[in-house]
């Protein structure tokens, strides 16, 4: 007797997924930690691999939850938690994202870079827009 096959869709490590994000902030805006001609300067956070010494992040007043990318114009500061498909927010990025969003900044969650592309559309952030995002 066979069996049927039966595909599945594969899942992209979440390292994988921030570096193609990043790939598509740096060719949408401009690098990292740069300012475009438009205003924008952007720069990504990686906490999962920042120090490796247990609570050496806490100690340096680094507190869990804080989002992997952060889009800063016209004084504003707008914060991207970059999740997979299976991912879900964990209660320390909840907590933080309450404390942004009550402290005046914008906050989404992506899973891909369409969807920071979307977000960055929606805040009204400019790009060079060379990436067309599915409608």
């Amino acid at each position: 007797m066979t069996r049927a096959l039966r595909l599945t869709t594969p899942v992209v490590p979440e390292t994988k997924l921030h570096r193609q994000i990043t790939d598509a902030m740096r060719l949408e805006i401009c690098r990292e930690g740069h300012v475009s001609p438009q205003g924008v300067c952007w720069f990504s956070i990686d906490m999962a691999n920042y120090g490796g010494i247990p609570g050496a992040r806490v100690a340096r007043g680094i507190c869990a939850g804080v989002p992997d990318v952060i889009v800063l114009h016209r004084g504003g500061a707008n914060w991207i938690e970059i999740k997979t498909d299976a991912g879900m927010l964990s209660d320390d990025q909840r907590e933080v994202c309450a404390a942004l969003l009550l402290s005046g900044c914008r906050y989404a969650v992506a899973r891909d870079a369409d969807e920071v592309l979307a977000c960055i559309d929606a805040w009204q952030i400019p790009r060079k827009k060379l990436i067309r995002v599915a409608a």
